[in-house]
């Protein structure tokens, strides 16, 4: 009994049947059957290298050499081409259940001498038969030694084949990465299908994105908005807040050119944002002490950050319907304050429009950038994280100890977290700004997405829902405090 073996090594969706199969499989798979009958062998069962499962059931193919990352039996990890069909053919032979292999060609079952050393032990110990339909694959009881050394030599001749053409690719995608051109694949959002020209409403979205993340909009709320607004991604998807900051991670929104992982020059189209504002972003979320609450965004301008004036110790009230046909505001640790959304909102509203509106507001709440060197804070903090680094190294060599370890590391940390305030304070653009001197602050506010409502009312007051001390119907004002800040 034989088994029969196709791969395929790059399978494209214009390959594929309806029914999800390649649609050259049917007669490769009836030339190995023809042989096999030749041969005068039985078939086993016929393993097609790749199949692997979509999400809607239905099958489709990927390469068979893409390299996976291992655990080696000494701990280390390295890249290994990981084909589990092949695999699976060598327990077959190994067990019993099949007892020779039939492939078309040595290049299409073997091209790491991994592979094919492990095949020789399986075929010596086993008394194995192989065949191919070019005649490059022979291996007979076993193999002789002049088949074994055929194939050790072909298989080692394709493998440098392969290293060759890896080396000409990657080194072809480094010179299109130092001019600044695309290396292929889907489009990145911004671009048209060149990965060059920009898309002004992407990018739009992009810079958008970024001034608002700085500002202290979630990317959950952002998400939202982005639905809401049908805006789709490259993929015609749904936005989420996942799928948001990968883009907005993305060094090419500062027009800056990657390769494997590190800036290496200017791309040659215009920047989405300033590199200064891309830096900030990525900071903000690469932070691994940074803030961040599950569950779907907020659709109230309150939740978070309207207080309890019953708990009076910071804790804040979130929406809930109950048996109400309106919303209402309520404290997050308890049922002892409550109170209509909606009259709630408006008087805050129009309280924020109303100061925003006076003579002093720009100078209250719209403070201009300050002058700062960017590039030094950042030179400063570059040199703390490679010194936090050396600390590590310094305690494993003995030079330090573990108290002051954790004490040069508190303080070092300490003055990221200063450094990182003040690169971002050089960057982020207040909220408030497309406020004040409108001529219909309260039209202006308005008009403003949710997110940035409740990031202007956060901005320049403290609001308390407190105890109502009027009985009766109505909303009663004096039920909410505000604090100007």
């Amino acid at each position: 009994m034989a088994d029969l073996y196709l791969r395929l090594s790059d399978l494209r969706a214009e390959d594929l049947s309806e029914e999800g199969i390649g649609k050259s499989f049917e007669s490769r798979e009836q030339k190995l059957r023809e042989r096999a009958a030749l041969l005068g062998w039985g078939v086993h069962r016929v393993v097609i290298e790749n199949d692997v499962v979509s999400k809607n059931g239905r099958q489709r193919s990927a390469s068979a050499f893409k390299r996976q990352k291992i655990t080696l039996p000494d701990g280390t990890t390295a890249l290994r081409v990981v084909r589990p069909g092949f695999r699976s053919i060598l327990d077959d032979l190994a067990t019993g259940r099949a007892q020779a292999i039939l492939a078309e060609d040595l290049d299409r079952t073997m091209r790491d001498p991994r592979d094919l050393e492990d095949f020789i032990d399986v075929a010596e110990a086993h008394k194995i038969n192989a065949r191919s339909l070019s005649g490059s694959l022979t291996f007979t009881d076993g193999g002789t030694d002049g088949e074994i050394t055929m194939a050790r030599v072909m298989v080692t001749m394709g493998n440098k084949s392969s290293r060759d053409t890896s080396r000409r690719v990657a080194a072809a995608r480094e010179r299109k990465a130092v001019a600044g051109e695309f290396g292929g694949g889907t489009r990145p959002y911004g671009f048209e299908p060149d990965g060059i020209t920009p898309r002004p409403d992407e990018y739009a979205v992009i810079k958008n994105c970024s001034r608002r993340l700085l500002q202290g909009v979630s990317l959950r709320s952002m998400a939202l908005e982005l639905r809401g607004a049908e805006a789709l991604t490259v993929t015609g998807a749904p936005w989420t807040a996942e799928t948001l900051r990968d883009v907005l991670l993305r060094p090419r929104n500062a027009a800056l050119s990657v390769y494997r992982g590190e800036v290496i020059g200017k791309a040659p189209y215009p920047a989405a944002v300033p590199e200064d504002v891309f830096r900030a972003v990525q900071r903000k979320l690469t932070d691994p002490n940074r803030n961040t609450s599950p569950g779907a965004a907020p659709k109230y301008v309150g939740t978070g950050v309207y207080l309890c004036g019953r708990c009076d110790d910071g804790t804040s009230v979130d929406v809930t319907l109950g048996q109400r046909p309106q919303p209402r505001y309520r404290c997050r640790k308890s049922a002892h304050l409550a109170r209509a959304q909606k009259p709630v909102d408006d008087f805050v509203l129009g309280a924020v429009a109303a100061r925003l509106s006076l003579p002093d507001a720009v100078g209250l709440f719209a403070k201009p950038k300050s002058k700062i060197d960017v590039a030094a804070l950042r030179f400063e903090a570059d040199a703390i994280r490679e010194n936090l680094t050396g600390l590590a190294e310094d305690r494993a060599m003995g030079l330090i100890d573990r108290a002051q370890m954790i004490a040069a590391t508190e303080k070092g940390r300490a003055r990221l977290a200063v450094l990182d305030q003040q690169m971002a304070d050089a960057v982020v653009e207040s909220p408030l700004f497309a406020l004040i001197g409108a001529e219909d602050v309260r039209a202006a506010l308005g008009a403003l997405p949710l997110s940035v409502r409740r990031l202007v009312v956060d901005t320049v007051c403290t609001v308390t829902i407190v105890p109502a001390t009027r009985k009766g119907s109505g909303f009663d004002p004096k039920s909410v405090r505000i604090d100007w800040k």
